[in-house]
C-alpha cells in the first residue's frame, strides 16, 4: 500500500509527528510512504514567508495571533476563508495525488486543500489532529478518519464532524523514545525542567529560573534552549551571575527530550500539542506560563481540565504555584498525566488508519459482490 503523508513546516512539532508517523506506518504496518509539505512545495518563497510571518507574530504580537485564532474557531467548515487559504496548498496536494496515486493520505495540519478531489482520484483520507483543542479548520466533508488526542477532544469534535467520517482517538504521535518507561523516583530526579521549544523562545526566563530555584532549593533546573544559541549564552552568564548558579544548567537543542522530561520533578514550558504529549507520556506534570493566545492556550486549559498541569499568567502566581507544591500535589497531578499518557500513539494512530483502510476496501468488495 502506498501512503501519502501531508505535514506542514510550521515549527518542530508537525515534522517530528510526521516522522514518528511514517516509521509506525512503514515497519509496523509494511506501507510505502511519502512525505510532502504542500505549503513548501506549492511556492517555497511563498511558505517561507508563511513561517516566518508565523514566528514573528507568535513571538511579537500574539495578541494578533490569538484575535484569529478565537475569530475563526467556531467557523462553518464550508466558510470561504478556508477554500482561500486551501489555494496555498492545493496544487501540490493534487499533484502528490496524481503523482503517488496513494491508497491513503495522513494530514497532519489544518487545511482544506483536499475537501475536493481530482477526477478519478479516491484515497482513504485521514486527519490526525496535533493539538489538544478542537478548530473548525481542521474538519471538512472528505474526511473517512479522524485521530484524536482525547476522549474530550473527539467528544467536541462531533459538532463539525460529518457522519460519514469515522473517530478514533490515539493520542498524539510522538517519538519512539518517549515509550521507554522509567519508574519515577524523587530522590533520584530532583530536577526542574523549562522547556522553551524548539525556537527558544520563553518569557520572563531570568525571573523563571531564579523563582525555581528559590522554592526548589535542592533541585537543579535545566533549560532547554533549543536552537537559540543566544538564550543559551545568557542562561549561562544567569547562572554564573547567581550564588546557587551552580544549580543551572543550560542545553542546547538535543533529540533525547524524553530524558529530562521523564527524570523533572516537573515541567514549566509552552503548550504546544506535541511538547505536551511528551510530557504526559513521561508521566510529568506541567507548568504553562503564559501559554499564548491560540491553540497553546487552549491545548493548557485542556491538560489543566484534566488536573495534569497548571496554567500560570504571572510571576507571581508562578511564584504562589511552586510555593503550594506538595507531595500530595505532585502525586496527584502525576496520576492525571499518567492517565492522558499515549506513548505508542504512532503505533495506534497507524493502526486505525490502516483498518479504516481496509475497512473501506471490504465494504467496496461486498458491495460489488452483492451488485453481481
Amino acid at each position: 500500500m502506498r501512503c501519502l503523508l501531508l505535514y506542514a513546516s510550521f515549527g518542530d512539532g508537525h515534522l517530528q509527528v510526521a516522522t514518528a508517523l511514517k516509521a509506525s506506518l512503514e515497519q509496523d504496518f509494511g506501507l510505502d510512504v511519502v512525505m510532502v509539505d504542500p505549503f513548501r512545495t506549492t511556492n517555497r518563497h511563498l511558505a517561507h514567508a508563511n513561517e516566518k510571518l508565523f514566528e514573528w507574530t507568535t513571538a511579537s504580537a500574539p495578541w494578533l495571533y490569538g484575535l484569529s485564532y478565537y475569530w475563526t474557531r467556531n467557523y462553518s467548515t464550508n466558510h470561504v476563508l478556508w477554500k482561500l487559504l486551501a489555494k496555498l496548498s492545493r496544487r501540490a496536494a493534487w499533484r502528490a495525488l496524481v503523482e503517488y496515486s496513494p491508497d491513503i493520505v495522513v494530514q497532519l495540519f489544518p487545511d482544506h486543500a483536499l475537501a475536493s478531489l481530482p477526477a478519478g482520484v479516491s484515497p482513504l483520507i485521514s486527519v490526525v489532529l496535533t493539538d489538544y483543542a478542537v478548530h473548525s479548520r481542521w474538519f471538512h466533508s472528505a474526511v473517512d478518519l479522524y485521530v484524536f488526542p482525547t476522549a474530550a477532544a473527539e467528544l467536541d469534535s462531533r459538532r463539525f464532524r460529518s457522519l460519514r467520517a469515522a473517530a478514533h482517538v490515539a493520542g498524539i504521535p510522538i517519538r519512539e523514545q518517549f515509550s521507554v518507561q522509567e519508574p519515577h523516583s524523587v530522590e533520584a530526579n530532583r530536577s526542574i525542567v523549562i522547556s522553551a521549544g524548539g525556537r527558544g523562545v520563553f518569557p520572563d526566563l531570568a525571573d523563571v529560573v531564579r523563582i525555581a530555584l528559590s522554592h526548589f532549593p535542592e533541585h537543579r533546573v535545566i533549560v532547554l534552549c533549543g536552537r537559540n544559541d543566544a538564550m543559551r549564552s545568557r542562561v549561562s552568564a544567569l547562572s554564573a551571575s547567581l550564588e546557587s548558579g551552580n544549580r543551572v544548567e543550560a542545553i542546547g537543542f538535543t533529540h533525547d527530550v524524553a530524558r529530562y522530561f521523564r527524570r523533572a520533578t516537573l515541567v514549566i514550558g509552552k503548550a504546544g500539542g506535541v511538547s505536551t504529549a511528551e510530557c504526559m507520556a513521561c508521566g510529568t506534570p506541567v507548568i504553562f506560563y503564559k501559554p499564548l493566545p491560540g491553540q497553546e492556550l487552549e491545548n493548557a486549559r485542556c491538560i489543566q481540565q484534566e488536573g495534569a498541569g497548571r496554567v500560570v499568567r504571572t510571576i507571581q502566581e508562578l511564584s504562589n504555584t511552586l510555593a503550594a507544591w506538595s507531595p500530595s500535589v505532585d502525586e496527584q497531578m502525576r496520576g492525571c498525566a499518567k492517565m492522558l499518557a499515549r506513548p505508542h500513539a504512532a503505533r495506534e494512530a497507524a493502526g486505525a488508519i490502516v483498518g479504516a483502510w481496509q475497512r473501506r476496501n471490504a465494504s467496496r468488495g461486498d458491495d460489488q459482490g452483492s451488485r453481481q
